[in-house]
This record gives structure tokens, C-alpha cells and sequence, in this order.
């Protein structure tokens, strides 16, 4: 070998090893943020540490209106008619049970579940004003079908990749409810008949969350749901993607909430860093309101909700946050203006709004461990 080409080999062995340093350390760097922005989001604001009214002290009174065991995690508060008989009760769903309520928050009936469950729905899947209850996960045991005395009747999944969310409409139109069921990973999407057999299965990443909602007016229902490229899919009755839009900020867990009032449009309300955005099936933001010490990492429910006689509805939006343990509760007026903020010591997987007899204004129910919360 020739001195010159030695010293070619030389050269380059050093210029490959400064670039592999080089490499490493901007990697390294790479990595770093990633970690450090990812901690970042994992750690509970500062804001949170102290539960409490933040903004709006006097605004809002709340009561304990029910407390006791065998419910659990309360993760579903419904107004309707459940156990068949005439009369509508408050119904309150959780990991452990369910129990049906007077408009007084006195006990009329109970139901205790055969085992632990995830998110539980209060559903009533044959019409007949006797509900039964859905797991929605997210769970690596799977999805379940509930029967009103809290048997499973069946349950889908299990393994991995695991259920992220479960929702149940009628989507082909022919009077029964189908189940569409949304997994984490490759899992994608799967739809199922009332009685927990599989019609179809349609790929996508991280299915994080599912509803049916008519998005064109024709009267059905189409099913909705949110993916690993934070995308909003809207499907129809075969598993067809009709339409997939991207929503102004990443879009994971949803809820669906009528606005500005109880008879207006549907919309998918969700958080983000700062803020409670409702979007519609186009991704158009309709309403963005201001949410101090709301991070990403929530899961939101809203509802319209009277509070003053004489004003429009206020808007209600509880925020999860079960990683820290806790919620936030805010309430809107119809101008968009933060009006009421509370940090509540536990997370919560409910809310909903009713009038009690025949009161001029609704009641705000909020639920928690083994215990619902009303504000007036």
C-alpha cells in the first residue's frame, strides 16, 4: 500500500469518526428534549397540587347530592328510564356497579357488577327503558356487553393490542345498535353486532376514541373516531373512510356536546394545552375557549347547563386527568367567558345536567369516587 493512499484511509477514518461524534451528540441532544419535553407533559402544573375554586368563588355552590359504596369510579351519570318501569331516575354508573337515584339523590335500586370494569356506560340496548351497561375500556382484557343485573353477556378483545374505546349506535339503519369498537396499536377498527360478532375490521393506528353521530343529516348515524396522526375519520356503515380531516391542534379523546345550548348542533369537544376546543365533522372550530391549567393529557365532557333563570345556558366542560388524580371543573358563559374554575381532588369520568321538578334552572352533577357532587 502506498504512502499516499495510507494517508487517504488515515483522513477518512478520522472523518468518519468526527461525524459518528458529531452524530452522537446531536442524537444525544435529540434525545434529551424529546425526554425532557415528554417529562415535561407527564408532570402534574403546579396549578393542580391544590384542589380548590380558582376562579369565580361564590359562582357556584356545590353539594354532596349521593355517596356510598359499590359504585366505584363513577364514569357515567344518565337521566332516563332504567329499570323498566315508569318514571325517570338518575342513574350512576361506575367501575364497581351502578345505582339509580330520585331527583333527591336517594337510593331507589343497585346493582353490583361481577367484576372490576374499566369505563362504564349506562345503555339500553333493546328500548325496552331497561338499561344495561358497556366497558368501554380501554383495557388489554377488552371491551363488555353488561346485563342489567351486571353479568357480562359477552366481551370482544383482550390481548394485545388492546381496547382503547367502545361506543354503540345504530349505524346501518336497521333498529338495532351495533358496537364499534377502536384498539390501540395496528388494531384499528372493528364493528360488531348487539350481540358481540364481528361484521368488519378496518386498519388504523391507535383508534384512541369512538362515537356515532349523524355528521350529514340523512337521519343515521356514521361512526367517528381519532387516530395515532391525531386526525378526526369519520366512517360508514361497510367501514368506508368518507371523510378524514386534521383539526387545528392533536386530536386524541373527544366527547360529543351540543352548543351553544341543549337543542344546538353536535359537536366533538375536546382539550388541548390552554384551551377547550369544539370542532365540527369538517375539523372547523366552532368555539375555543380559555382553560388555565388544563394540560394535554385530559379527557373532557361538556354539557349545556341553565344556572340563572333568566340567562342563556352556560356551557360545563370537565376535564380528567387521571394520570395526577385530578379534575377541573369550568363553566362558561354564553359569551365564552370564564366564569367558574375549580380543581377538584380526584378525576372524574362524568357530568351531566337536569332540572329538578319544576325549577327554573338545571343542576349541575359531577362525579367522583363513589360519590356524585351537585352545583347549583
Amino acid at each position: 500500500m502506498s504512502s499516499t493512499t495510507k494517508k487517504v484511509l488515515i483522513v477518512g477514518c478520522a472523518v468518519a469518526l468526527v461525524l459518528g461524534i458529531v452524530i452522537v451528540i446531536l442524537g444525544g441532544l435529540a434525545l434529551h428534549r424529546f425526554t425532557s419535553a415528554i417529562s415535561s407533559t407527564m408532570e402534574m402544573p403546579a396549578a393542580l397540587h391544590t384542589p380548590g375554586v380558582k376562579t369565580g368563588q361564590g359562582v357556584l355552590t356545590a353539594t354532596v347530592m349521593w355517596t356510598g359504596s359499590g359504585v366505584g369510579a363513577v364514569s357515567d351519570i344518565a337521566v332516563g328510564q332504567f329499570n323498566g318501569a315508569a318514571g325517570s331516575q338518575i342513574g350512576v354508573a361506575g367501575s364497581e356497579g351502578a345505582v339509580f337515584l330520585d331527583g333527591a339523590g336517594n337510593l331507589q335500586s343497585a346493582v353490583t357488577f361481577s367484576r372490576t370494569h374499566g369505563h362504564v356506560d349506562i345503555i339500553d340496548v333493546q328500548g325496552d327503558g331497561t338499561c344495561e351497561f358497556v366497558d368501554c375500556g380501554p383495557s388489554a382484557r377488552g371491551a363488555s356487553l353488561i346485563d342489567h343485573r351486571g353479568q357480562e353477556t359477552w366481551h370482544y378483545g383482550g390481548g394485545m393490542p388492546g381496547v382503547d374505546d367502545m361506543a354503540a349506535g345504530d349505524v346501518d339503519g336497521d333498529g338495532e345498535l351495533e358496537f364499534a369498537v377502536g384498539f390501540n396499536g395496528g388494531g384499528g377498527v372493528h364493528l360488531l353486532e348487539s350481540d358481540g360478532h364481528q361484521v368488519w375490521r378496518q386498519p388504523d393506528g391507535n383508534v384512541w376514541h369512538v362515537e356515532f353521530v349523524d355528521t350529514n343529516g340523512d337521519g343515521k348515524p356514521e361512526i367517528v373516531h381519532s387516530n395515532a396522526a391525531g386526525q378526526m375519520t369519520i366512517r360508514d356503515a361497510k367501514g368506508t373512510v368518507i371523510n378524514r380531516v386534521s383539526p387545528p391542534t392533536y386530536f386524541s379523546w373527544f366527547s360529543l356536546c351540543r352548543y351553544p345550548g341543549k337543542t344546538g348542533a353536535i359537536y366533538a369537544l375536546y382539550s388541548t394545552a390552554g384551551s377547550i376546543l369544539l370542532v365540527d365533522a369538517s375539523g372547523k372550530v366552532a368555539a375555543q375557549r380559555n382553560a388555565p391549567d388544563c394540560g394535554m393529557l385530559g379527557e373532557a365532557r361538556g354539557t349545556p347547563v341553565k344556572l340563572r333563570a333568566n340567562d342563556a345556558e352556560y356551557l360545563a366542560v370537565l376535564v380528567s386527568f387521571r394520570q395526577w388524580e385530578r379534575g377541573v371543573l369550568y363553566v362558561y358563559n354564553r359569551s365564552g367567558q370564564l366564569v367558574y374554575e375549580e380543581v377538584l381532588a380526584q378525576p372524574s369520568g362524568a357530568t351531566a345536567s337536569l332540572t329538578l321538578g319544576n325549577a327554573a334552572t338545571d343542576t349541575l352533577l359531577v362525579g367522583g369516587n363513589g360519590q356524585v357532587l351537585q352545583y347549583r
